[in-house]
């Protein structure tokens, strides 16, 4: 299968959707084009997005794969990046039609400094799922590039993914937006299109801080808030998953109500088969914790929902 040269959005399904998500969950899924890359090379390329990016980048090894935010000044969450490193320099993975405006803002800040930027040419796509090929041979947290094109291993709670570029090997299964962000809400993954607003601080997106920030490599764009927040001990929001307890789907931007309080909104929604129930993603403030009964309501509707930790399905794959 041919993947095509810029994508950013997947059809709801490919005609069966139980079959799509169970190719995730059992399977090799195909998640096609939902993603691009930012290239940052030259001999600086490290040192420059060391002060820019909350991870560590000077630490990470050459062929070594980490997440990362890319912060507003003011230390609000704007790009949430997957960030490969190798001897030529940084790749940024992001959600597709961000490439540009990251690649530009970076841009902004590069004064005297020996490094290219530039969007990648090929759209980058996903293989999800436990039989999922190249696993093995790149690595759990590792890549491998060849010219332009690249395989990236970076698992999804408990799943085997690779991001990759190129055309996608035989028999992996084409998955559209419903299977797909079911598996995504299960693993507790936010888009940050979709699930973050402009006011999200790196600590509200929970299990991601933990993987993205580091507060041991000095200061980096947005780092003051980060560190301020960190030393606080504590968030007014965090990302949870919201179990709905009766068989009724709310729509996206639903509130959530804890004793007749908003506690959050509604963001993406989906079916588990594996939590036998619909499942949503949400900003929930403090005072509405796991195991927590709320009540989603809409224009119309509403239904009666438990607070869960994330992830709600898996966590990370044993290594070995």
């Amino acid at each position: 299968m041919t993947l095509p040269v810029r994508s950013g959005e997947l059809p709801d399904s490919f005609g069966n959707v139980t079959a799509e998500y169970l190719a995730l969950r059992r399977g090799c899924g195909l998640v096609a084009g939902l993603w691009e890359v930012v290239w940052v090379e030259g001999p600086d390329a490290v040192s420059f997005m060391q002060g820019l990016v909350s991870a560590d980048v000077e630490s990470l090894p050459s062929g070594g794969v980490c997440r990362s935010f890319f912060l507003t000044p003011r230390g609000m969450v704007r790009f949430v990046l997957w960030i490969l490193k190798d001897d030529r320099g940084l790749g940024l993975i992001c959600e597709a039609g961000e490439g540009m405006e990251l690649a530009e803002m970076l841009g902004y800040y590069r004064i005297r400094v020996k490094a290219k930027i530039r969007v990648g040419s090929r759209v980058v796509s996903a293989l999800v799922g436990p039989d999922c090929p190249w696993w093995e041979a790149v690595g759990d947290g590792k890549w491998m590039r060849d010219g332009e094109d690249f395989r990236a291993a970076a698992a999804l709670a408990d799943l085997p993914r690779i991001f990759f570029t190129a055309d996608s090997p035989a028999g992996a299964h084409p998955v559209g937006e419903l299977a797909w962000r079911a598996v995504r809400v299960e693993a507790g993954e936010p888009s940050a299109s979709i699930d973050l607003d402009q006011r999200t601080i790196p600590q509200e997106t929970g299990q991601l801080a933990e993987a993205a920030i580091s507060f041991t490599k000095g200061c980096f764009l947005g780092q003051e808030l980060a560190a301020r927040i960190d030393s606080r001990g504590r968030v007014n929001r965090t990302l949870r998953g919201l179990e709905l307890t009766t068989n009724i789907r709310p729509p996206e931007g639903a509130e959530v109500r804890k004793d007749d309080r908003k506690v959050g909104r509604v963001t993406s929604v989906a079916e588990s088969l594996e939590v036998r129930a619909p499942v949503a993603l949400s900003l929930i403030r403090r005072g509405a914790d796991p195991g927590d009964g709320v009540q989603v309501l809409w224009e119309g509707g509403e239904a009666p929902a438990v607070v869960r930790a994330l992830p709600m399905v898996g966590g990370p794959p044993n290594k070995g």
